[in-house]
Parts: structure tokens; sequence; C-alpha cells
């Protein structure tokens, strides 16, 4: 697999699982992506064996750019010339959603998959706002508002929401 970038679609699997997609109707695209959150969640221990954590993180960033709070996830896919409209699936999905989250977390919470490998201090950083990105957007959709501890802080890192 090629990775030149910390972003949700900066490596050959995201790449290849975009163009899956464009070739596929609304209905196709949904079980395409709920196959991925779903072996995510029922078989993390197999993540680079079926789905890599780059695929799972891209297919959370679909959904998330179908819901209202994704505007930057939307620019980042038609930046790279991809018909939005091929990609997010219509609709009020919050089922989706919930399993985009869920499978997010696993591959890319504390000690995901998506963190391991990364060569720069840097690039780790940037790869887990990436993630922190994505779940925000999600949470956001679900439960109306950016993440919280239970005295009401807010938690600004993934790796928190995970540990709380």
């Amino acid at each position: 697999m090629g990775t030149w970038g910390p972003g949700a679609f900066d490596n050959d699997d995201a790449l290849d699982l975009l163009d899956t997609l464009t070739e596929q109707d609304a209905v196709s695209r949904r079980e395409t992506l709920e196959r991925i959150f779903r072996r995510t969640r029922e078989y993390p221990q197999d993540l680079n064996w079926t789905f890599g954590p780059g695929q799972v993180v891209a297919a959370a960033a679909v959904v998330a750019a179908g819901l209202p709070t994704g505007e930057a996830i939307v620019r980042e896919i038609t930046e790279r010339d991809y018909d939005l409209s091929a990609l997010v699936i219509p609709g009020d999905d919050p089922e989706l959603a919930d399993s985009a989250l869920a499978a997010l977390l696993t591959t890319a919470g504390r000690d995901g998959a998506w963190h391991q490998g990364w060569a720069h201090a840097g690039t780790a950083l940037q790869a887990h706002r990436t993630a922190d990105q994505l779940a925000s957007v999600l949470y956001r959709y679900r439960f109306g508002s950016l993440y919280r501890d239970p005295h009401g802080q807010r938690i600004d890192d993934l790796a928190c929401l995970i540990a709380a």
C-alpha cells in the first residue's frame, strides 16, 4: 500500500475504496460501507488482513462527508475530483453513522492500527487529528454536541474519549 500522508484519503487503499464506491448504486455503497464497519467491529484483530486501517478510516470519512458538519471532508473528496453524490449515502442514516463511529474508534482509537507505523511524530500527530476530526463529525451528528466527560468538560482528543 502506498501512503503519502495522514489524511483520510492519503493512501492507495482509500482511493481504491472511493473508486469502488463510485461504481456502485446507493444501496450497494451502503452495503459495502456496512460490511467494512461490521468486519472491523467483529474482527478487530484481523485489521490489515481483511480491510486496512486506511480503508476503514476512508469509509468512515465517506459517511462523515454526507453529514451536515462534514464540510471539511467534502472538500477533501472534491479536491481529488470525485463526485460527492456518487459516494455519499443520501438521506438520514443514524445506524450507518453509528457503525462508522464504532469502526473508527476500533481502528483509530487509542493504540488503534491507524496509529501504527507513522515514521515521524508530526505525521503521527496529524493522523490523530484526522481521526479526531472524523469522530467529532460522527459524534456531533448522533449526539448533537462535541463529546464531554461525565463532569461536562469538553474532550478534545479521541484517545480521551475512549479512555473515559
